[in-house]
């Protein structure tokens, strides 16, 4: 093992991220490691060949490390090799499926990264790395299984190695049948969006004299009614947050989802609704959640303009904003042309720096022998310090990156959701709202 020299985003068993040094691998601990993952595998010069479930595959291999000095350190990535289309040009003359993989590996934890080869074979093998966030990693470490399409098209499966048989199944072989262009076939994101079963957007856009004339009237309507209350409300809001006293107000009013591990959004939800009926806005701004078979899964609804949105919690530390179903929304945009989000930024300090005390009495009032249970996750308090108003429209969906983390109780991906990549934040903000006091 060798290790990095800059101190960086590490993503610990739990998928807990930390500060500590890149472990890189050599080729053979790489085949070691696949081995146990994919019997039968077989090295040829610097590629493994195997077979799975009658796929016959090829595999190139590369370390998951930092992208280097400047760049933020949560930004990991594998570096291309230069015989990266003899690779791809030899498997295919084998009927081989080429897969370019990265190995992550920190302490215990292992996980393997795959980067969709058609970006980097259309006109990108100029590229010298593909890119993955700590936050991705994290994701698959907590979930097992997570994937996303960024804004530039690259799609990125990552996956803990129990689970290869789920990106086999569910992400490979549905694929297997679609020829991969040649090299010189421009690349479509609605191909990506396809191989993972999302409806494509089919019904007719509205005009562009149409869309504007709609935009200005909810946008006036937005600004003149809403926006105000919700300043409204963060302008009032106590900024420091401690888990227990917040468990303790949810508790005494019996509220639905008193009992949530991630409690800190679950209190942002109850302090608003809470705020929202005080002050009798059910007319502005109403909680219209809809979890049934053909509901509307958005926490909030505007009655003055109809249309939905929904309300978040993010941290600073977080790479970006997981939002809801990627078919819900753009639904609702082929409908109404908006959806807004109300994001609530915040510090978070971990519950396992203060002895886990929010870990205990969340156990200890639930009744739960194991007061340990959640610990490594559990926050202990979170400073909040902005908020913003997000509209995503038919003007900025283009900067809508795809992601879905987890499977079902079927062992299949959990179907796909928007996330807005910090770097896009910019595209979708309309108003900011400084918590600092």
């Amino acid at each position: 093992m060798k290790l990095g020299n800059v101190l960086t985003d590490q993503v610990d068993i739990n998928g807990d991220i930390v500060l500590d040094y890149d472990q890189s691998y050599s080729p053979s601990d790489h085949f070691a490691v696949l081995q146990k993952c994919f019997p039968g595998l077989q090295k040829k010069d610097a590629y493994f060949l195997g077979e799975y479930g009658g796929y016959k595959f090829s595999i190139r291999v590369k370390n998951v490390t930092y992208l280097g000095i400047p760049h933020p350190i949560f930004k990991k990535r594998i570096q291309i090799a230069s015989d990266l289309l003899d690779f791809y040009s030899e498997a295919r003359s084998e009927s081989r499926i080429p897969l370019l993989f990265g190995i992550y590996r920190y302490n215990e934890n292992v996980l393997f990264v795959n980067f969709g080869l058609r970006n980097y074979i259309n006109g990108k093998a100029h590229n010298s790395s593909a890119h993955v966030y700590s936050s991705d990693l994290s994701s698959a470490a907590t979930d097992g299984f997570f994937q996303k399409i960024d804004f530039f098209g690259n799609e990125i499966t990552v996956f803990k190695p129990e689970f290869v048989s789920v990106f086999f199944e569910t992400v490979l072989a549905p694929r297997v049948q679609t020829d991969i262009p040649k090299a010189t076939t421009d690349v479509h994101v609605d191909y990506l969006i396809n191989t993972l079963n999302v409806p494509a957007v089919t019904e007719t856009m509205p005009k562009p004299s149409d869309a504007l004339h709609r935009f200005s009237r909810i946008e006036k309507a937005m600004r003149n009614t809403v926006f105000p209350k919700i300043e409204e409300f963060f302008n009032a809001e106590e900024i420091e947050w401690n888990g227990i006293d917040c468990y303790n107000k949810m508790i005494q009013a019996n509220y639905r989802n008193k009992y949530q591990p991630e409690w800190a959004g679950f209190f942002l939800e109850f302090e608003f609704e809470t705020f929202l009926k005080e002050h009798h806005l059910e007319g502005v701004i109403c909680f219209a959640q809809d979890k049934t078979e053909t509901g509307i899964d958005l926490d909030l609804y505007f009655p003055t303009v109809g249309i939905y949105g929904d309300l978040k919690a993010h941290s600073n530390e977080s790479r970006g904003i997981q939002g809801n179903d990627w078919d819900t929304i753009f639904r609702l945009l082929d409908k109404n042309g908006h959806v807004y989000y109300i994001v609530c930024e915040h510090f978070t300090k971990k519950d396992s720096e203060y002895g886990n005390e929010v870990a205990r009495y969340w156990n200890t009032v639930q009744k739960k022998k194991n007061l340990l249970s959640y610990a490594a996750r559990m926050k202990h308090s979170v400073t909040l310090s902005k908020a913003y108003i997000l509209d995503i429209n038919d003007r900025n969906k283009e900067y809508l990156s795809m992601f879905r983390q987890g499977v079902n109780s079927d062992g299949k991906p959990r179907a796909p959701k928007i996330m807005i990549e910090q770097s896009n934040l910019k595209h979708f903000v309309v108003k900011e709202i400084s918590l600092e006091r």
